[in-house]
């Protein structure tokens, strides 16, 4: 058995030793048998060539691959160890929890087959990265502590494909209820729309209606979206009248309307009303004063937007980023500007799953978010995505209060 950990950064050679670079990630097929077709190396140069696994003679300290090697071309179908599984979060269908991967076990049959065999969440995972495994091994001894790895088989987990957007669900909807349904969101709002569908068609209506309720608001929209009025309003009937009412807001106005026609008449009434009176908490507290970048800009060009604006605006946390249309796309910290380098653009490590609130949104529904996410403004957007301004966490302190 072989780890990732102990694989990436390994050099490697040809048969007659000559250098070919170290290995920086395996790529496999996400299939139910997840075998490895390739070794990523970074040669010399700083470029990547993909290499057959094929070609592989054995592996000591070093990796030594046969001296007639062709270089292969990336293919859709493939997968990266280092990007779509490793410190990704994972559920673990036997205990019926989110874990996350720690390292990545390879099985090794050289002259058949590689194949990713399952993945290791323990704290064992972290220190075989850090060097200090066998070092630490006397400690299992002393102490009493379970010493062998925490491995989960392929099949022992749902593997959630973050790059492809793909999801494969083995087991049925009953191994995911077992989870609470905030874990179940969190885990969900890693992923793109596709694979939040697919899992929550999978689900009981009941607990579907509650992992929507914490899911991010852009999911809750993207997801009502694609429901059909009938499948939309059984969900909207089992949310809380307030958070269904924020959902119904984010839809246009035909479909908002078909689904309130489906809705029983109690159920409609009560929605309806309040929806007529939700566009009246919110508006005064809007603060224009915010700082926006668009996504092609630099962190450079950042921060001197900051040093222009600070004269004219009070302090905040974020910069929100707008595309040519002036949609909102995405949300830096600040801070986050100082970890990164002066040219890298802004699209490359900017958030994406945005909270957002409407001008319509309740009061109590802003501040349960800015609660959830600890987020100190939310960005305000009208139903074209266009941001009409942002609602501080200072503004709505003497509310948040009265709701404590």
């Amino acid at each position: 058995m072989l780890y990732f950990s102990g694989l990436k950064g390994k050099k490697v050679v040809t048969s007659e030793h000559i250098y070919l670079g170290k290995l920086i990630d395996v790529l496999f097929l996400g299939t139910e048998t997840p075998v490895v077709t390739s070794l990523v190396i970074k040669k010399t140069n700083n470029e990547s060539m993909y290499l057959a696994i094929e070609y592989v003679q054995h592996i000591n300290n070093i990796i030594t691959v046969h001296k007639e090697f062709t270089p292969q071309v990336f293919k859709e179908n493939e997968l990266s160890v280092g990007k779509s599984i490793m410190d990704r979060q994972i559920i673990d269908m036997k205990g019926s929890k989110v874990v996350r991967v720690n390292d990545v076990a390879i099985q090794d049959k050289l002259g058949k087959a590689w194949y990713i065999a399952g993945v290791d969440i323990g704290f064992r995972g972290i220190l075989r990265w850090l060097y200090l495994e066998k070092a630490t091994r006397p400690l299992y001894k002393i102490t009493g502590l379970e010493s062998r790895p925490h491995f989960l088989s392929w099949a022992d987990f749902e593997p959630l494909e973050l790059e492809k957007g793909n999801v494969q669900l083995k087991k049925d909807g009953d191994a995911l209820e077992k989870l609470r349904p905030e874990d179940l969101a969190d885990y969900l709002e890693q992923t793109n729309i596709r694979n939040v569908n697919k899992v929550v068609a999978r689900l009981d209506e009941e607990y579907a209606a509650d992992v929507i309720e914490d899911l991010n608001a852009n999911f809750q929209s993207a997801l009502f979206r694609r429901f059909t009025p009938e499948r939309a309003a059984k969900l909207i009937e089992l949310i809380d009248p307030e958070d269904a009412v924020d959902i119904l807001l984010t839809l246009p106005k035909p479909k908002r309307k078909d689904i309130l026609q489906v809705l029983p008449e109690k159920k409609q009434k009560k929605l309806i009303s309040l929806l007529k009176i939700s566009g009246t908490q919110i508006g005064h507290m809007i603060t224009s004063d915010f700082i926006h970048i668009k996504s092609n800009a630099s962190v450079s060009d950042a921060f001197s937007i900051i040093r222009e604006k600070a004269e004219n605006i009070e302090f905040t946390y974020y910069i929100y980023v707008l595309n040519d249309e002036d949609q909102l796309v995405g949300v830096v910290n600040i801070s986050e500007l100082f970890r990164q380098n002066p040219s890298t653009i802004i699209s490359n490590f900017m958030q994406q799953d945005i909270v957002i609130v409407h001008v319509t949104t309740p009061l109590n529904i802003a501040i349960k978010r800015m609660l959830k996410y600890k987020i100190y403004a939310l960005p305000v957007v009208d139903h074209n995505k266009q941001m009409i301004g942002i609602l501080r966490f200072n503004d709505v302190a003497g509310d948040v209060l009265e709701e404590l």
